[in-house]
């Protein structure tokens, strides 16, 4: 059976492309059959090439982004602008060929956890269609215990399972003591395990940077073991 993972975040902008990309970068570099999806964007689709390209894979970005709307908005606020209509099987069917075709999917969410897809459908429900366990983004400074604490509680309400967190962003010239005490104080208060801590780095802030170096940076920082993820 194929197996995967949703990646999503305590918020948007958090960084959950780049630890896509770099998952399935990783898991490329590792032998493993990977393939990525998005299953929604918004604004634009450099998230979806973002990750074809840490992938390397062959697939049309109609499948691995089967829905995307101009305005760079929650899903529902942009389809009811467009006056579009969100259709839920396209995701679906998306996921079932990449599912058939791999033996692991990686699939990045829209926003964080509680953003509407279409009226009261949030991502949520969506992970639970598709039937994945978790790995939270969030930022590693001020402010996360909080942000992290709050996506942990209502995914919990949901019953989905979360199979790690990563802290993201890290930049050391200006780390302080919530950045050196937040990885601890998070597994303790959630009992979730975080399996990185990834510092900024420049070369990934570009559209298509090199995947080896992609895959060995995430492999350095980021402990995918602790996914529990055979």
């Amino acid at each position: 059976m194929t197996q995967g993972i949703f990646i999503t975040g305590t918020g948007t902008e958090i960084g959950k492309t780049v630890i896509a990309g770099g998952f399935a970068a990783a898991l490329k570099g590792a032998g493993i059959h990977v393939g990525v999806m998005k299953p929604i964007s918004t604004g634009d689709t450099a998230d979806a090439q973002f990750l074809k390209h840490a992938a390397q894979t062959d697939d049309a970005l109609s499948v691995i982004n089967p829905i995307y709307l101009r305005h760079p908005l929650a899903p529902s606020v942009a389809a009811r602008i467009e006056e579009k209509e969100i259709e839920l099987s396209h995701i679906e069917t998306a996921f079932a060929a990449l599912q058939q075709k791999y033996d692991f999917v990686i699939v990045e969410g829209v926003g964080g956890i509680a953003v509407p897809i279409q009226d009261d459908f949030l991502v949520t429900h969506l992970i639970n269609k598709l039937q994945l366990p978790i790995l939270i983004v969030a930022q590693v400074g001020l402010g996360t215990l909080n942000h992290t604490l709050l996506t942990v509680g209502f995914a919990r309400q949901f019953n989905i399972h979360i199979a790690g967190i990563v802290l993201n962003g890290l930049r050391p010239e200006t780390a302080g003591l919530a950045e050196a005490t937040n990885p601890l104080e998070i597994e303790r208060l959630t009992g979730v395990p975080v399996i990185g801590v990834v510092p900024y780095e420049k070369k990934l802030g570009t559209a298509y940077p090199d995947p080896t170096f992609l895959a060995a940076f995430m492999n350095q920082h980021i402990a995918w073991r602790k996914l529990g993820i055979r």
